[in-house]
């Protein structure tokens, strides 16, 4: 994870080999929490930019005409906090639902009902197989 202390709109060529002269400074170090450090004034360029955390992540999406879902295994640790966290986190998107909102067309039972279907699907494809999802 990197940080700036202004936006970025546009990233001339110059930031950009900054900041991959800052990534790909990196060593892979097992000694370390998390193994991964930066040789000493390389975590940080300038004023500009420094390393704040690190995270990996792996998700899966999986789609159909009504909805979205995305699941994602997620480790995360920032360099302030003295441990990391880790998670298994899902997010369900119903495609078409904001604009049927703005429309009304939906009522509160169409609204539980897509809700209900969706739980539904989780349950027979993801959870009650006992698979991991991402």
């Amino acid at each position: 994870m990197l940080f700036n202390k202004r936006i970025l709109t546009a990233i001339s060529e110059n930031e950009k080999n900054s900041i991959s002269d800052l990534i790909t400074s990196a060593v892979l170090d097992s000694n370390v929490k998390w193994g991964l450090r930066w040789p000493m004034g390389k975590a940080s360029f300038g004023d500009r930019y420094g390393v704040v955390g690190m995270r990996h992540t792996i998700t899966k999406t999986y789609k159909n005409s009504s909805m979205r879902l995305k699941a994602r295994h997620a480790d995360r640790f920032e360099f302030g906090i003295p441990h990391g966290e880790v998670t298994e986190e899902v997010e369900l998107y119903f495609k078409g639902i904001i604009s049927e909102l703005h429309g009304q067309s939906l009522g509160t039972d169409s609204i539980s009902d897509m809700v209900k279907d969706a739980v539904k699907m989780m349950w027979e494809h993801f959870l009650s197989c006992g698979n991991p999802v991402v």
